[in-house]
């Protein structure tokens, strides 16, 4: 699912999405490391992402059992849920995803943003 919400292939440079940026290790350190209700939240916009929208669009649940095109109906359904809720859950979805791909040190790279003086990927002294 969280490859619909940021494909591979779909930007010049980097071409990664966000499966081939690390989500399942992004993932897993999320689970350990951040605060209760954050993680709550997640596995809360996890489930809508997978068990809801499809819902949404008329199709049976669980999202991953459809092609690209279908997943991403889906998850714009979501997006543009009248529920409040649901579009809040989604936005903490692409948040997660997003600070996912952002973590990449390819992405980064890629983007230009410099390594800061703690990273482990830097290299080099200050």
């Amino acid at each position: 699912m969280v490859d619909t919400l940021l494909p591979e292939g779909v930007q010049p440079a980097p071409s990664r999405g966000a499966l081939e940026a690390g989500w399942e290790e992004f993932h897993r350190a999320f689970e350990r490391q951040a605060v209760g209700r954050l993680r709550l939240g997640l596995r809360a916009a996890l489930f809508v992402a997978i068990w809801v929208a499809p819902v949404l669009i008329g199709r049976v649940p669980p999202i991953t059992l459809y092609g690209r095109e279908t997943r991403e109906r889906a998850l714009e359904a979501l997006e543009r849920s009248r529920v409040y809720a649901l579009r809040q859950l989604f936005g903490l979805l692409k948040l997660t995803v997003a600070l996912c791909y952002g973590a990449d040190p390819e992405v980064r790279q890629a983007i230009g943003y410099p390594f800061q003086h703690d990273d482990p990927h830097r290299v080099g002294g200050p």
